[in-house]
């Protein structure tokens, strides 16, 4: 699979599990082509689908400093000259691509929303709950680029 979607986070945590509610959410009419992994907290078990894709979209929780809900779109420098902000958790999804050979590191970008209520809970908070559905269009969105967009499949940045 070329494509690969993660969904990072914490369900036990409210908004910290909305990569995971996210992925989930599109299992069930997954985008075409698309390799649905439910990371939770196990950073390993993403690294196996990442090794194999050539495009990776990490669904997460990050604290970008912006209102609960906003939806950001961070594309992954492997050289490490543009950060990504922090993960909620201990996933360093960079760091991970900077360790695999130049040849095989996937073009990534992480969707990242910002939490309202990181805290014990299985429930999302109502504002994410809100933005969850414009969280899932702009991941079909992007992956519908990276299927139809011929410059995605070479490597080379997808337009704007």
């Amino acid at each position: 699979m070329p494509l690969v979607i993660l969904g990072l986070g914490n369900l036990l945590l409210a908004d910290d599990g909305v990569g995971v509610h996210a992925v989930r959410a599109l299992a069930a009419d997954p985008p075409p082509g698309a390799e649905l992994v439910d990371v939770g907290t196990g950073i390993f078990s993403a690294q196996a689908a990442v090794e194999r894709a050539t495009e990776v979209i990490a669904i997460d929780a990050i604290e970008m400093g912006q209102p609960p809900g906003t939806i950001g779109r961070f594309e992954l420098d492997a050289a490490g000259a543009r950060p990504v902000p922090s993960s909620l958790h201990d996933f360093d999804l960079p760091a991970l691509v900077r360790s695999m050979p130049p040849t095989r590191r996937p073009r990534a970008v992480v969707l990242g929303i910002q939490p309202e209520r990181v805290e014990l809970g299985l429930e999302l908070s109502a504002t994410v709950s809100a933005a969850l559905p414009a969280l899932l269009r702009a991941v079909r969105d992007l992956a519908a680029r990276y299927r139809d967009d011929a410059s995605c499949l070479d490597g080379s940045p997808c337009a704007d």
